[in-house]
């Protein structure tokens, strides 16, 4: 796929998996993917959000300006794709932005600044800037609406097992997991301290509307939780193979 291809600014899931590696080695195409998912088919100024826009070219060769400047004929100031997002104000080229975001979207357990300082040929300290901004970038929005309808809710230990030590709740040496799952809706997940009734109930309220209808397994931390949600609160028996 070339950067007429990523030019039309309509990418679809195939294209943006074709594109990927491209964008990860060569700058003109990283900048025209970004400019693609930012902007869609309807680049506007990043200013006074004004359609009347177009790129800037070199007077000289006719080719796109070397800084993927675009200008604004209404207000006529110029921007990059850079303005307003996570790589703002970072003079790493943006193919490395675009290798570190795929390598953290696509990773199960993570990616590490150093691996990226390796793969990029980055200082460390550039690449641990990096990352931070990407985490931070795909962090969950705070203003993100609680789940609603019928939520399931439930808990888990996750980690590696120890030979010799036993796993429960009361010691144990595993990370606590808190999962709500709205059906046929989205999912909030969190680490949590404990399995204490307040500390899953601060959870469920945090991540659940108040309106909705809860259904838990029947820990005594859940206890009292139809007090609090006016859908009421159901739970399901384990014991006798009942989810």
């Amino acid at each position: 796929m070339d950067n007429t291809q990523v030019e039309r600014h309509n990418l679809s899931k195939s294209e943006v998996v074709s594109i990927m590696p491209l964008a990860c080695s060569n700058e003109d195409v990283a900048f025209e993917f970004f400019e693609a998912l930012r902007w869609g088919g309807t680049p506007a100024c990043v200013w006074c959000h004004s359609q009347n826009v177009y790129k800037m070219a070199d007077s000289k060769t006719g080719r796109r300006n070397k800084r993927y400047l675009w200008r604004c004929r209404d207000c006529d100031k110029q921007y990059t794709v850079r303005i307003g997002m996570v790589w703002e104000e970072s003079r790493l080229p943006l193919r490395h932005w675009a290798y570190a975001f795929w390598r953290a979207c696509t990773s199960k357990k993570g990616v590490a600044a150093l691996e990226i300082m390796r793969h990029c040929q980055i200082s460390y300290k550039a690449a641990l800037f990096l990352m931070n901004r990407i985490r931070f970038a795909m962090a969950p929005d705070a203003n993100t609406p609680k789940l609603t309808g019928t939520v399931e809710a439930d808990e888990t230990l996750v980690g590696g097992k120890v030979i010799g030590k036993g796993v429960y709740y009361g010691k144990h040496h595993k990370t606590i997991v808190f999962s709500a799952v709205e059906r046929g809706g989205c999912k909030r997940s969190r680490v949590v301290a404990d399995v204490t009734s307040k500390t899953l109930k601060q959870a469920l309220t945090e991540e659940v509307d108040r309106q909705a209808r809860i259904f838990t397994d029947e820990h005594v931390s859940y206890r009292g939780v139809e007090d609090i949600f006016e859908g009421g609160h159901e739970t399901v028996c384990h014991s006798t193979r009942e989810y």
